[in-house]
């Protein structure tokens, strides 16, 4: 795959609006201990599905040695293993499918692997020993990594029981981390002559875009929501320990700062672009934040005095605010769950703000498609502009259902000449909100 850097063709766009903003903002959170397997070790929760259901692990009773575990409703279960000692849960989706790591009887190698009603299943590697799965969407793409047989560690997309290679930024390695509903993955990949790893964005079957750095020469990229908003890492300079975490859209990676230190780090957010993760404060010790508004919360200031928690770090929030990760409850290390007292009134798997995820893939080079979701039927229309503000076609009118629309685009204007490379808009106007998403075009 070739390196294609979308940075400098956007540094003009602005950061767009997000469609719709939460209903309320909570000053106080509650705070709940998901639980164990009963290890001396404690557990640790990495991923919330918007269902109440949170996926992670815990140390086993009795043993050193990790489990895949999630609390549904509080009901905290072990998924097991291929049969070897250890795994991990990463993901979960609003179906309840599972992905993560397990070792298989014998093996102490992490193996990519799908938790689906009850059963757990290898997802395979590229002729190498191991492999990662670290996302899934509701529609069952799952992303990660596997090695192949020189030993490379190789960004994978998987579907239908076929394992694809996502090629790299012109290095030797990728990971993939995090996808949307709508199909985008991001991840890092190492650029030509492996010099760095750059955050990437790319599409099932398409090429990889890179991101650019905040300035050194490496960044990752560690989850995207469906407005096409990136949250990650990068170094500052060649060397490190200085290093930020980043929120990304259209086109432009800025810094979420620090908590006073040296350090962070952006792990999740969601589709009102809250971002958490781990920031050290000015003494050094490491604690959760919440990134909103352009701002850095120490999540530790918004519980309830009292609780006896200690938030070290953030891995996941969902579009209600709540936010699941780790942290130190009586000196014992713990899964734990955040819910602010006023949540976002979002219901479970369902849309209730107008959203456009914009083009896909973005750049493009012989057109894509523009995707939008309604919370209801509603007349919508959907039209591009150049970077002037001079319209070039109407790509949908009418009355649309509610859910998601797809309209395709052939890369052309009304005339029928195709766009050349640049810059351009987007704009969809339903249920009085205008939105707009910036895209690209190369040749």
């Amino acid at each position: 795959m070739r390196l294609v850097s979308i940075r400098n063709a956007l540094l003009f766009v602005g950061v767009l609006a997000l469609a719709g903003t939460p209903a309320a903002r909570a000053e106080t959170y509650s705070i709940t201990d998901l639980g164990s397997l009963g290890g001396a070790n404690g557990s640790g929760a990495l991923a919330l599905n918007g269902r109440g259901v949170a996926a992670g692990y815990s140390f086993v009773q009795g043993t050193n040695f990790v489990h895949a575990m999630i609390n549904r409703y509080g009901v905290v279960e072990d998924l097991g293993t291929l049969g070897g000692t250890q795994s991990l849960a990463r993901a979960i989706n609003d179906a309840g499918d599972i992905v993560g790591w397990a070792y298989p009887t014998g093996v102490a190698v992490q193996r990519a692997v799908l938790w689906r009603n009850g059963q757990i299943a290898a997802l395979g590697t590229f002729g190498g020993n191991a492999s990662d799965a670290r996302d899934i969407n509701d529609a069952g793409l799952v992303v990660g990594s596997a090695f192949d047989a020189e030993g490379a560690e190789r960004a994978f997309w998987w579907q239908g029981d076929v394992l694809h290679d996502m090629g790299t930024l012109g290095g030797s390695q990728a990971r993939a981390y995090a996808c949307n509903e709508w199909g985008d993955i991001v991840g890092w990949a190492a650029v030509p002559n492996d010099v760095g790893l750059q955050a990437f964005l790319g599409k099932p079957d398409g090429e990889l875009y890179g991101l650019g750095t905040l300035g050194g020469p490496t960044s990752h990229a560690y989850d995207v929501n469906e407005n096409v908003h990136l949250c990650g890492w990068s170094t500052l300079t060649q060397s490190l320990p200085p290093s930020r975490g980043w929120f990304w859209a259209n086109g432009i990676m800025k810094s979420v700062g620090t908590l006073g230190g040296i350090y962070s780090a952006a792990f999740g957010l969601n589709n009102f672009d809250q971002v958490v993760g781990a920031s050290t404060r000015s003494d050094e010790v490491q604690v959760a934040f919440l990134w909103r508004n352009d701002q850095m919360t120490d999540l530790n200031t918004l519980l309830i005095a009292g609780t006896g928690w200690f938030l070290t770090r953030a891995w996941d929030i969902d579009d209600r605010g709540a936010i699941v990760g780790e942290g130190i409850v009586n000196g014992a290390p713990r899964a734990f769950l955040m819910t602010p007292s006023s949540t976002v009134s979002v219901p479970p798997g369902g849309v209730n703000t107008l959203q456009f995820a914009g083009g896909t893939p973005n750049p493009m080079q012989r057109g894509g498609a523009f995707a939008f979701s309604l919370p209801s039927s509603a007349p919508a229309r959907l039209e591009l502009y150049d970077a002037s503000g001079r319209r070039l076609r109407a790509l949908a009118a009418g009355m649309f259902g509610a859910g998601t629309t797809r309209v395709p685009w052939d890369g052309r204007d009304e005339s029928g000449h195709s766009l050349g490379p640049g810059a351009y808009w987007a704009r969809l106007e339903a249920q009085g909100q205008t939105l707009t998403r910036a895209f690209v075009v190369v040749r």
